[in-house]
């Protein structure tokens, strides 16, 4: 769908067109992950979430967009054909892949510390379409005795721990959810169900990989394609990259989301291009469903707005 999106003829699309190939996949890509992650956010909040259910939602909606285009998809002449340039991000995307899946990623799926939780929920998720888990056991425990195994934490969000990384949020129905923004967990669900237990565990590392490419094409447009050149491929190399990429943890998803928000956010106010406003906002608020320490750059951005108005830059009401 994000192909499509990307195509429709609406807000500009000669201005896009004129992108270079390389980063018009690229934005067809991260524009399907943002679909997917909402679709997939929203499914698992009502508890109707499926890897089938999800794939028909995207197909469905790749349908409409293509009947409510009436076929009018092509970008035109003006949209360049892929040249030498085209061969960086390939290259990025060739080095990362070696090294990040040169041995298989971390089987860390036991509960406990973070990456544990990460991978349970995701599983869970996967295993039961929803967000929480309704767990008979703990609204089996009579309140008489409840406080020896469930503690009260007298917090204001949740009753007690179920597990370490798991919270009761309603003894009596037996309530439980994991710890973490569900973004990541989603994610996790949709690797799993996608290669089972393997691709719960792999799902870090293509994200990963998008990050460098990510990174790749924001620091073009900031210090030049040389610079972010060298910068993607020490990226690609350097250790805490590479291990990430293979660690369970949300904030590689934060390193897509960001960058990929920073550059939909310049197309949009530097280059007053329509169609990349809401997509930055998109993306900049997805992020937050990753980790909550997103609220840093879209505290910084939404600053980045508003002193841009004082510049005279006009703020677009779809952002």
């Amino acid at each position: 769908p994000g192909a499509l999106i990307f195509r429709l003829p609406v807000a500009q699309r000669g201005h896009r067109a004129k992108l270079p190939a390389e980063e018009r996949v690229f934005w067809y890509v991260i524009i399907s992950l943002a679909i997917s992650s909402v679709g997939a956010l929203s499914l698992a909040a009502l508890g109707w979430y499926s890897l089938e259910r999800l794939l028909w939602t995207t197909g469905a909606l790749s349908l409409l967009l293509v009947v409510a285009s009436r076929g009018r998809l092509r970008l035109g002449k003006t949209a360049p054909r892929p040249g030498w340039s085209a061969l960086i991000p390939a290259a990025l995307l060739a080095l990362s892949f070696s090294i990040i899946f040169y041995v298989p990623p971390a089987e860390y799926v036991m509960g406990g510390k973070d990456p544990g939780t990460y991978i349970n929920e995701g599983v869970q998720i996967a295993q039961r379409g929803t967000l929480g888990i309704s767990d008979p056991l703990v609204a089996s425990v009579p309140r008489s005795v409840r406080n020896l195994f469930f503690p009260e934490r007298l917090n204001p969000t949740y009753h007690s721990n179920r597990f370490m990384g798991f919270f009761i949020l309603d003894p009596d129905e037996g309530k439980v959810v994991g710890q973490f923004p569900h973004l990541y967990p989603v994610w996790i669900a949709i690797g799993y169900g996608a290669n089972g237990l393997s691709g719960a565990r792999q799902i870090v590392g293509l994200w990963a990989i998008l990050g460098v490419l990510a990174i790749y094409f924001a620091g073009s447009w900031l210090v030049g394609r040389p610079a972010a050149t060298a910068g993607a491929v020490l990226l690609s190399l350097h250790v805490t990259q590479v291990w990430y990429g293979r660690y369970p943890n949300a904030e590689i998803l934060l390193q897509v989301l960001i960058f990929s928000g920073l550059l939909a956010f310049r197309r949009a106010s530097v280059e007053n291009n329509r169609f990349f406003a809401p997509l930055a906002a998109v993306l900049l608020c997805l992020s937050l469903f990753a980790h909550f320490t997103a609220v840093l750059a879209v505290g910084a951005v939404a600053g980045a707005a508003m002193l841009g108005m004082i510049d005279g830059r006009r703020l677009q009401a779809s952002f």
